[in-house]
């Protein structure tokens, strides 16, 4: 193809000799040159990832290149070889596929000579094709982060070429194919992030050139095989939350290139002993059920970070350690009262977390020295003052959950990014020299005895501030105007004695997703520019004064999870645009905590944050310290919202509380709340409520709390599903209503449902329903009772006995003939 191209050239010369001689210098040039090659990749190929494209949806837009007719090897995201122009990688380096929805088609197979497969996103679905298994030249096949399912193929076992396996972050399941150690090859296994069960194969100890293994997060269970101990070029080693049992095998003791061992979030039975640590190990991150002593860290002289949780530390006071940390974490463990002086000999320390160990005491000045980076002591019992640090080092500070008093001080690290006081007894002003802190991206000062005024510097305290909490003080005066140069992600300034108007500031927070300013005294109107903010996840304004209408403009909010506008003056109807709040609308089983999607980037790379959130959902308070992306309620109780309940409130099928109590709402029920699956909570009472029960509540099946009192509801109470279930005061204070549990036309004995069978007299219910026991021995009694009134009419009459017995003689006499020619 490439000589006749040659030829055909035009302005090659017509002399025969000369055309021959370009032909042959270019044919040798070529050649040597297989990159000029002029071929295309085949059409099968091309057909292929045709194929995988309209089964999948590309966010990155690589894939918009890809056009049938034109060369896949020239596509965006596809490399080939340059011998033979066949496609050898899906997805590069400098053309990533982010795949935002679709499956792994079948059609990747026909890729015969695919070298890498990496396609990064969150969209993935479906399983993995097993066809995989026969791309006998793959080498890096990363899947990580998707939602693929089902159990990994056997078949990957036959990619023996095979270096880099990342398939962590899906949903797959079932357990570890047992042909595991055939991937001889591999270097790098990562499944961390996903539902794998049963155990860790035996085989795994076939991989010689393993040096990195992740397999956390998973349900994998039983003991760790002793053959771990043969992945002799093994340097990482994660198996942290699982369900493993038993203890570290000895076989640990040979691993002589481990330098880093997780394997905390286990039911680790039995002592761990120092001699199945390699002296390697630099890392070490452990969940212990037992006393540990200065032995425990004889060969790990090495060690510069430590993570410990759920042991006790039984060391001396005048302990020194062999190895220098860098990174200390002690989480749930018994340390012995006050911070162990042991831990002032390590001086490179920069991270030292000490959370939830019922330390007491005050908290030493030489926590705060060089270098320390990070300072957690949260979840203890420490008192005292906090006395001021001005350490260029220091970047976070979490002493929340103790019992420090006094003022806060007014001298800060320069460099702070997060400060975490939160539940202490700090008494005072809030310092306005926090305002002064330009990297400043988290601030909780939640739930202490704080006065005063919100400093207005907080305003200015620049870009990177993300979360102010400043929730349950005894906070006063209005939220500084300074406030609007700020974007928050979550302000929560609940339970104080803040007033004014609806903060205008606020309005600028495009980015916030949390905002509870509920139990203060603000007042005005809700401004309809609050359905600009496009990302609100949780709005909560209850127990303030707000007055006048609910803004249609709310039901722009397609991400609002939780509205909580009770306890104000709120009049006017209820606007019908609330049934478009999305979020609200789509019917979820599992949930995320909203602090791992709601992370933010600081100063000095991300953090992440817990809000939690109080609601009166059932008829009482209910705290919920972590809010789930599957939490979804309205409360609109306690104002004076008059008109109708919107007739589709129903499309809102993911709500699952739902409080309008104590109003001034009337007309009917609407039917159309059948249609919300996951109500557990439904509070209508106190209002003006008029007409039948629907009985498509009947197919609430969730429905755990229900009151419809004082209202005007008449006619008979559904009498089927969850309904049979509720008490009297879910109905009463309704002249016209009638049914039980009411007492007015029930035929329940004193008024009481009936009680609901076990499981015991369900299963013998169903059994007597299968054998008609009841039929058979009604059918015996009578015909036992027919038999013995006839003998005793016998016995007693003369006169019927003759006549009984003459009328068996006629029959026999009659029958007889008959039965003698049937005989012969």
């Amino acid at each position: 193809m490439v000589i006749s191209y040659i030829i055909e050239m035009p302005r090659v010369p017509q002399n025969p000799l000369l055309k021959f001689i370009i032909v042959i210098v270019a044919f040798i040039t070529l050649s040597n040159k297989p990159y000029l090659c002029l071929c295309r990749c085949p059409d099968y190929e091309s057909e292929a990832l045709l194929r995988f494209k309209s089964s999948s949806n590309d966010s990155s837009g690589s894939s918009n290149s890809w056009v049938n007719g034109t060369d896949c090897c020239m596509w965006d995201g596809i490399d080939c070889n340059e011998e033979m122009n066949h496609v050898t990688r899906v997805g590069t380096t400098y053309s990533p596929l982010s795949i935002q929805a679709g499956i792994i088609s079948d059609s990747l197979c026909n890729l015969h000579f695919l070298t890498n497969l990496e396609l990064s996103g969150d969209g993935l679905t479906g399983t993995l094709p097993p066809c995989l298994g026969k791309l006998s030249y793959l080498r890096f096949l990363i899947l990580v982060g998707h939602r693929l399912s089902g159990e990994i193929p056997s078949t990957f076992c036959g990619l023996t070429n095979l270096t880099y396996l990342d398939l962590g972050g899906n949903q797959l399941n079932g357990s570890l194919p047992s042909c595991l150690g055939n991937l001889y090859s591999l270097t790098d296994l990562s499944l961390d992030g996903n539902k794998l069960s049963g155990s860790i194969p035996f085989s795994v100890g076939s991989l010689s050139s393993l040096q990195n293994l992740f397999i956390s997060h998973n349900l994998l269970s039983g003991l760790i095989p002793l053959s771990i101990g043969n992945l002799s070029s093994l340097t990482y080693l994660d198996l942290s939350f699982n369900h493993l049992t038993g203890t570290l095998p000895s076989s640990f003791a040979q691993l002589y290139s481990l330098g880093t061992l997780i394997a905390d979030g286990n039911p680790f039975s039995g002592n761990i002993l120092s001699s199945v640590f390699p002296s390697s190990i630099s890392t070490l991150s452990l969940t212990l059920n037992q006393t540990i002593s200065e032995t425990f860290f004889h060969n790990l002289t090495g060690l510069d970070a430590l993570y410990l949780s759920n042991c006790v530390l039984n060391i001396s006071t005048t302990w020194i350690p062999e190895f220098q940390l860098i990174i200390l974490s002690l989480k749930s463990c018994i340390v012995g009262g006050q911070i162990p002086g042991w831990i002032s000999t390590q001086f490179l320390l920069k991270e030292l977390v000490l959370a939830d160990n019922d330390l007491y005491g005050e908290i030493p000045s030489w926590l705060f020295s060089p270098p320390m980076n990070f300072l957690t002591l949260s979840g203890n019992h420490l008192q005292g003052k906090l006395f001021a640090c001005n350490s260029v080092y220091l970047k976070l500070i979490d002493l929340s959950r103790n019992e420090l008093s006094g003022p806060m001080p007014s001298v800060w690290p320069p460099y702070l990014g997060q400060l975490r006081l939160n539940d202490n007894r700090f008494s005072g002003n809030i310092p306005s020299s926090l305002g002064s802190l330009s990297s400043l991206s988290l601030l909780n000062l939640a739930n202490n005895k704080l006065n005063g005024t919100i400093p207005p510097s907080l305003g200015n305290s620049g870009y990177f501030l993300r979360v102010l909490k400043l929730g349950s003080n005894s906070l006063q005066g209005m939220i500084p105007q300074e406030f609007s140069k700020l974007r928050l992600f979550s302000l929560v300034i609940k339970n104080n004695k803040l007033n004014g108007l609806f903060p205008s500031s606020i309005l600028n927070f495009s980015a916030i997703r949390v905002l509870d300013i509920g139990n203060n005294s603000f007042e005005g109107q809700i401004p309809k520019t609050i359905g600009n903010l496009s990302e609100l996840q949780v709005l909560v304004m209850k127990g303030n004064l707000f007055s006048g209408g609910i803004p249609p403009q709310i039901g722009q909010l397609k991400q609002l999870q939780i509205l909580d506008l009770s306890s104000n003056n709120l009049s006017g109807f209820i606007p019908s645009s609330i049934v478009s709040l999305q979020a609200m609308s789509v019917a979820t089983e599992d949930g995320n905590i909203l602090q791992e999607e709601n992370a933010f980037v600081g100063h000095f790379g991300r953090g992440s944050y817990q809000d939690d959130l109080v609601m009166h959902p059932k008829g009482t308070e209910l705290y919920y310290p972590y809010i789930l992306s599957t939490l979804t309620g309205i409360d609109l109780s306690n104002n004076q919202l008059n008109g109708d309940v919107p007739l589709d409130f129903g499309k809102l099928k993911g709500l699952r509380f739902l409080n309008l109590s104590m109003n001034n709402l009337k007309g009917t029920i609407p039917h159309s709340l059948g249609n919300m699956s996951q109500l557990e909570s439904f509070d209508l009472s106190s209002n003006k409520i008029s007409g039948n029960i629907p009985s498509e509540l009947q197919s609430l099946s969730s429905l755990a709390y229900l009151n419809l009192s004082n209202n005007n509801l008449s006619g008979n109470i559904p009498q089927g599903g969850q309904m049979i279930l509720f008490e009297n005061t879910s109905y009463s204070g309704n002249q016209y209503l009638q049914g039980c549990p009411l007492p007015k036309n029930c035929p329940w004995p004193k008024f009481a449902p009936p009680r609901p069978l076990s499981a015991a007299e369900n299963k013998d219910e169903e059994e007597s329903e299968q054998i008609p026991w009841y039929q058979l021995g009604v059918g015996w009694s009578c015909g036992a009772g027919f038999l013995i009134v006839v003998v005793l009419l016998l016995l007693v009459r003369e006169r019927w006995r003759n006549k009984y017995f003459k009328g068996v003689d006629d029959i026999l006499k009659f029958l007889f003939p008959f039965l003698r020619n049937r005989r012969l």
